[in-house]
């Protein structure tokens, strides 16, 4: 069974000074995090075959001080989809534990990314961190034609069902193995299996035992064992059954129909 991890960032990593060299058969999604930083990560997701990638404007862009505008960076956006391709738009969605700019600024860019992968017919990858009302209100008033991940997910079963009830996956990242988050691990007890992903967001959030480490996508095995577990199911059988989650969502992407 090949490594699976929905959610990665080659860059990061190679800016980091990390190795940025991965086992030939991994499956999963390198994903963007700013404006116009696919030029640079095409030359590291190029190496493998069976990589998937994203474009997207995190939340963290509404604090640069060339800041143009969501209506702006999101026309800025589908130039780069149209020139480029990706299977996915993301990362996208709000931080309010670092609170970027202000939350109407986030929320706009946010809801322009939306819009966006409605028009190009892509899935959504939706970063969200300490905004479980603003977030659970977006996307329950929200269409995701596509579908989607909540990805590195951190709220509880409420936001999880809200997002579900929209079609869109759940992730857990390594911060599911953290002792403290019994709110994480009590969600990820209840996803639904077919909707259900795994991933590193390497190079960040290292599973146990690796806490405190940079994370690589190979740790991804640690993260689907410890779910296994706890969901009493076999982890070559967990892995089965998220690869065919992911290859279902990526079925629906306009970029592979």
């Amino acid at each position: 069974m090949p490594i699976f991890d929905s959610h990665f960032h080659l860059l990061s990593m190679k800016k980091k000074g990390l190795d940025t060299t991965l086992e030939s058969d991994i499956i999963g999604i390198d994903v963007g995090t700013d404006l116009h930083d696919i030029s640079d990560r095409l030359e590291l997701i190029a190496l493998y075959d069976n990589l998937q990638f994203s474009q997207g404007i995190g939340p963290w862009a509404v604090d640069d001080d060339d800041y143009a505008g969501e209506e702006k960076y999101a026309c800025c956006l589908m130039e780069d989809i149209r020139k480029f391709g990706g299977a996915f738009i993301g990362e996208c969605g709000l931080d309010y534990h670092w609170m970027y700019g202000t939350k109407e600024k986030q929320v706009a860019l946010f809801k322009a990314q939306i819009e966006l992968s409605n028009y190009l017919g892509l899935p959504i990858i939706i970063h969200t961190r300490d905004a479980d009302d603003d977030i659970t209100k977006i996307i329950s008033d929200s269409s995701f034609q596509y579908g989607g991940i909540m990805h590195c997910f951190s709220s509880g079963w409420e936001v999880a069902k809200k997002a579900l009830d929209k079609n869109l996956m759940i992730s857990f990242s390594g911060n599911v193995t953290y002792k403290s988050n019994t709110i994480i691990r009590e969600a990820m007890t209840k996803i639904p299996l077919d909707m259900l992903l795994f991933e590193t967001d390497s190079p960040y959030l290292a599973p146990v035992p690796f806490r405190g480490k940079p994370s690589r996508p190979e740790m991804t095995e640690f993260t689907a064992a410890f779910i296994a577990q706890n969901r009493g199911i076999g982890k070559e059988d967990l892995k089965a059954q998220v690869l065919a989650n992911f290859r279902h969502l990526l079925e629906r992407s306009s970029s592979c129909s």
